[in-house]
């Protein structure tokens, strides 16, 4: 990769002064040995509001402009850069209330550049600190613009505008304050030691695109960021409204009419159906309400009404149908990119950072019971099959990429095969069979990562456990995550409580639940499975609430709805 087609970000945790940098370097060796490097962060501006400087439209011609993801993975450093400084590097900060507001930054950017002797020069201009509105409507997205070249030839008055990528993210126009030590050490080789120091969080080299910048993917992720709790809110009080239903109506038995017996079971199963329309809304042309509840809502009613027909051939008809959907709208994600995982409406955007591409762990469980809905209808060899080849395609790095999701899914696999083949296997050669499965899963999936030609999370997870005592201590770092996510939204403590209600009332079913489990076995160990594999997904993932959540839901929403559909049918038969 050539050096014109890269930006580095220089900025290393709160060095004594910027004129110490540059001796340092120019100790090592003359002026004009090397290029130039000039980083400008610019405090209390969002990226609408860094574009709307002239010198830095100006220099997204000549380069690109993204938005930075995880930017406290940047030191900032406030100094001042003389001429002399300017023959090496550069750190300053260019804060609009004392330059006289925008216009002033962009005055002292030009100087800075038209004022560089260097033959080339790489410039950084980025947002180091949120404004007040950011904090406000929750923008996370910091603003960036890089580009490098001779200084005269660095502000250019007309062309057309570039955007910014990296390996880190793989999304076009996004970067992450983590790809720092890599952009730095690829431009300027071993002489960027003299520039860095500290520990950087891992990252790959920013990359110049062409553009434009990504005005219209900042706009989508702000309405996500409006929008997602609220309507996930109202997404799980409709699914509390709908078991707490269904549980009152099991317990009442016949005395209540069929009509409302089919109705909430039907609502149990639509569980899985409205999952996947909060991920699929991130999809649509407008982010608004008056797209994404209709959407939301027309999904869900009408893709689990369209499976009603099988209903009249056999009810464990309806949750298989339903599961080859989920999976079919999975294999489409991945082959539009997850874009879909940009904008959802449950769980988090991935341009918040912590996961910027593949199966986002909130669906993880929606992934985990779909599969396991269909698995119920094959021969036990089959639907292992199934299972093992969802995990892969969760956890391969070209795919989902989700080392924790493909964790869950081999361990639901194991289970599948376990409790299925229970009676020739045993308890001991059972528990042997799971645990063989899931460490044989994760060690492909490691393995895959670790040969893959470009750097995913699970790589840098590799590296960064620094063997076993690291792999327990990140163990307890992603236990504390999810303690801290349910510390942060209570309703998530539902699930984690629920799971082992749930198995317990799968283990030993109370009264009005028993005829449908006994007349199903197949379906009775799919949903046992299911709430097992969610402990799992809660234990194995840093969001460990929001892996288990849909695992928890398609549980105990297919063991009400099957129930309450078979009984409905029984009594509209007499």
């Amino acid at each position: 990769m050539t050096r014109a087609r890269l930006g580095a970000l220089v900025l290393p945790p709160l060095l004594a002064s910027t004129g110490w940098i540059a001796g340092a370097a120019r100790a090592e060796e003359a002026p004009g040995d090397h290029p130039g490097v000039l980083v400008a962060g610019v405090p209390g501006v969002s990226f609408e509001e860094l574009m709307s400087i002239p010198e830095v439209v100006a220099l997204s011609r000549a380069g690109g402009a993204g938005l930075l993801a995880n930017s406290r993975d940047v030191g900032v450093i406030t100094s001042s850069v003389s001429a002399d400084d300017m023959q090496r590097a550069g750190f300053i900060e260019l804060d609009p209330r004392r330059t006289g507001g925008l216009e002033g930054v962009g005055r002292e950017l030009r100087t800075l550049i038209e004022g560089s002797t260097n033959d080339e020069l790489l410039v950084i201009v980025y947002t180091s600190r949120p404004s007040p509105e950011m904090i406000g409507s929750n923008d996370e997205l910091h603003g960036i613009a890089a580009a490098v070249g001779p200084p005269r030839a660095l502000l250019p008055g007309t062309g057309n505008q570039g955007s910014l990528t990296s390996g880190s993210t793989r999304r076009h126009g996004v970067v992450a304050g983590g790809d720092i030590r890599e952009t730095i050490d690829t431009f300027l080789g071993a002489r960027a030691r003299h520039l860095v120091a500290g520990e950087a969080a891992p990252g790959e080299p920013i990359e110049i695109i062409p553009g434009p910048p990504p005005f219209e993917l900042h706009e989508r992720y702000l309405a996500q960021r409006r929008m997602y709790v609220p309507i996930g809110t109202a997404g799980a009080i409709y699914l509390a409204i709908v078991g707490l239903g269904a549980i009152a109506v099991v317990a009442l038995g016949n005395r209540v009419p069929s009509s409302v017996r089919r109705i909430l079971g039907w609502g149990c199963l639509s569980v899985a159906a409205l999952a996947t329309a909060l991920l699929a809304a991130g999809h649509l042309p407008d982010l608004t309400y008056a797209t994404v509840v209709p959407f939301v809502a027309l999904v869900t009613v009408f893709g689990t009404l369209a499976f009603a027909p099988l209903e009249r051939r056999d009810v464990l008809l309806v949750p298989a149908g339903i599961g080859i959907a989920v999976l079919v709208f999975f294999v489409l994600e991945a082959a539009l990119s997850w874009t879909a995982a940009l904008t959802p409406f449950v769980g988090g955007s991935e341009l918040d950072g912590g996961r910027f591409y593949g199966l986002p762990n909130a669906f993880i469980g929606l992934l985990i019971g779909a599969s396991l809905w269909i698995a119920h209808r094959l021969r036990t060899v089959a639907g292992f099959g199934l299972l093992v080849s969802v995990a892969l395609f969760a956890g391969l790095p070209y795919l989902g990429a989700n080392l924790g999701g493909g964790v869950s899914l081999f361990a639901a696999a194991g289970l599948w095969l376990a409790i299925r083949e229970r009676e020739r296997l045993g308890l001991w050669r059972g528990i042997g069979v799971f645990v063989g499965v899931t460490a044989l899963g994760a060690g492909v999936i490691l393995v895959a990562h670790a040969i893959s030609p470009f750097e995913t999370h699970v790589t840098r997870f590799e590296e960064q456990a620094g063997g076993l005592a690291g792999v327990f201590e990140k163990f307890g770092d992603r236990l504390q995550v999810g303690f801290d996510l349910i510390a942060r939204n209570p309703l998530a403590l539902i699930p984690v409580l629920g799971l082992p209600i749930a198995i317990a009332a799968v283990l030993r079913p109370p009264a009005p639940l028993r005829p449908s489990l006994q007349r199903n076995p197949a379906w009775r160990d799919a949903i046992l499975v299911t709430l097992l594999a969610g402990v799992v997904a809660y234990l194995v993932n840093d969001s460990g609430p929001a892996a288990a959540g849909f695992a928890f839901g398609l549980g105990l929403g297919g063991l009400l709805g099957v129930s309450l559909l078979s009984e409905a049918g029984k009594m509209g038969e007499s």
